[in-house]
């Protein structure tokens, strides 16, 4: 039986002046079930009372003739407990923009996911309100050269600028952003905290290194797995729930996160 384990953080934010919030994330489960219909998934989420569950990408398998129906089944449910908001991981991206290799199912899939109140975030912001709180959710959907292999295309602050926007100087604002492979950038650009996923925690972690390869073939990584800080902006990378092609985790449990976001007065 494939198991998980919460990881919990917590981000201290002058921007939040009530009772912050708690946001679960979720990246890279890959199709990967577990318990029937991911009852032990639902009821961890359930469990941690979260305000907003933030999908970081990756809940599909990008395959020929895979199915998205438990992606379907297990949003379905999630969307009763809270509000769901969800960013493309390379996965989606490359089944939406090629439905000629993989098929219209997540077409299908992402129609009925809108239909159902999930909030699919493509380079676009919107507003969560509660508890006092006003945040700023926003999903980055790079283009799928960013994801290759081979050459070392750059992301720089003004290219996520013309993406999604500036950082709010005001508001809370996550960002969703599938690869850590720009933490920097990330971090630059101000937002006060990034999620990230998509590196499956480098698959083998090795004592006082970390991760050791990334899906994309870099050694050891910098943004593998943990909590990144710069002069108050925040980069959370997961080490997901899932994994494909090569199914190997060592040392490397699959995360569920659970993030309090706090104001000062509290923290």
């Amino acid at each position: 039986m494939k198991k998980f384990k919460i990881v919990k953080y917590e981000i201290i934010s002058e921007k939040l002046k009530q009772q912050g919030f708690r946001a679960a994330v979720i990246s890279d489960l890959h199709n990967l079930e577990f318990g029937q219909k991911n009852e032990r998934l639902l009821q961890a989420l359930k469990e941690g009372k979260p305000d907003m569950l933030l999908i970081a990408g990756d809940l599909v398998l990008g395959k020929k003739g895979a199915s998205v129906h438990k992606a379907y089944e297990f949003l379905r449910e999630a969307v009763k407990l809270f509000p769901v908001f969800y960013s493309l991981g390379n996965h989606e991206q490359r089944m939406k923009q090629q439905p000629e290799i993989y098929g219209k199912g997540y077409l299908m899939l992402e129609k009925k996911l809108r239909r159902i109140g999930v909030v699919m975030l493509e380079n676009t912001t919107r507003i969560w309100e509660g508890k006092g709180e006003k945040v700023l959710l926003t999903g980055l959907m790079l283009p799928y050269s960013y994801y290759a292999r081979r050459g070392k295309q750059r992301l720089e602050k003004r290219d996520l600028n013309r993406l999604v926007g500036k950082a709010s100087k005001e508001e809370f604002q996550i960002l969703l952003a599938h690869t850590p492979k720009y933490g920097d950038t990330y971090l630059e650009w101000g937002g006060d905290l990034t999620l990230s996923g998509h590196y499956h925690g480098g698959m083998v972690r090795v004592p006082f290194l970390g991760g050791a390869v990334s899906p994309d073939l870099r050694l050891f990584p910098k943004y593998c797995r943990g909590h990144f800080e710069r002069e108050g902006h925040h980069l959370i990378v997961s080490a997901g729930l899932g994994e494909h092609t090569i199914p190997l985790r060592v040392f490397n449990p699959r995360e569920l996160l659970f993030i309090d976001c706090l104001p000062k007065s509290r923290g």
